[in-house]
C-alpha cells in the first residue's frame, strides 16, 4: 500500500491517482517539479525604457528583417529615422503593412506602433493602439519607447512579429 500526500489515503501500489482525492501519487513529497525552458521569461521585469541620451536619433542606417510566422511574409527593411506599422488606409500608409496579414481581424490598428533609429540601436513605440503591442510578452505603454534586440518577438495585437537586426 501507498499513502496519497494529499489526503493521507491508502492506495493500492503501482496505483497514479488517489481514488479518494485524485491527487497525482508519483510525486514525492517536498520533491519539486523540473522547471521547464523559458519558464523564467514570464517572470522577467520588462527593460526599463531608454534615457534621454540613449533617443538621441541618429543618421545612421539600420537594417531590420520582419518576420511574419503567421503567414511566411517577410519585410527586409532600411530604418533611417523612424518606421510606421500597421495597416493602409486612405489617409495613411504605413512602411510595414499588415492588412494582408489578417491585421483587420488580429487587432492591428492603422497606426499601430513604430520602430525608431536612435544611437543606442532601435526602438519600439506603441502609438497608443487599440488592442496593444508587447515586446516578448510585456504590454508596452503607450508612447514609451523600448530598446529592440535581434530576435525580439512583438505582438501588434494578436499578430506575432519576429524582428531580426542585420547590421554587420
Amino acid at each position: 500500500m501507498i499513502k496519497c500526500s494529499d489526503c493521507g489515503a491508502n492506495q493500492e501500489e503501482g496505483a497514479l491517482f488517489c481514488s479518494e482525492c485524485g491527487g497525482f501519487l508519483l510525486v514525492e513529497p517536498g520533491k519539486i517539479t523540473a522547471v521547464l525552458p523559458f519558464s523564467e521569461f514570464a517572470n522577467r521585469p520588462p527593460p526599463p525604457p531608454l534615457t534621454e541620451e540613449a533617443l538621441t536619433p541618429t543618421s545612421s542606417e539600420r537594417k531590420i528583417t520582419l518576420v511574419v510566422p503567421g503567414s511566411r511574409r517577410r519585410f527586409k527593411l532600411a530604418v533611417q529615422g523612424e518606421i510606421r506599422i500597421g495597416r493602409a488606409s486612405a489617409e495613411h500608409v504605413p512602411e510595414v503593412d499588415l492588412t494582408d496579414d489578417d491585421g483587420a481581424l488580429k487587432g492591428v490598428s492603422r497606426l499601430h506602433a513604430k520602430i525608431r533609429a536612435v544611437q543606442d540601436g532601435l526602438v519600439l513605440i506603441d502609438l497608443n493602439s487599440t488592442n496593444g503591442t508587447l515586446l516578448n510578452n510585456f504590454r508596452l505603454p503607450p508612447e514609451e519607447p523600448y530598446p529592440l534586440s535581434s530576435g525580439d518577438e512583438i505582438r501588434f495585437g494578436d499578430l506575432l512579429v519576429h524582428l531580426f537586426l542585420n547590421d554587420a
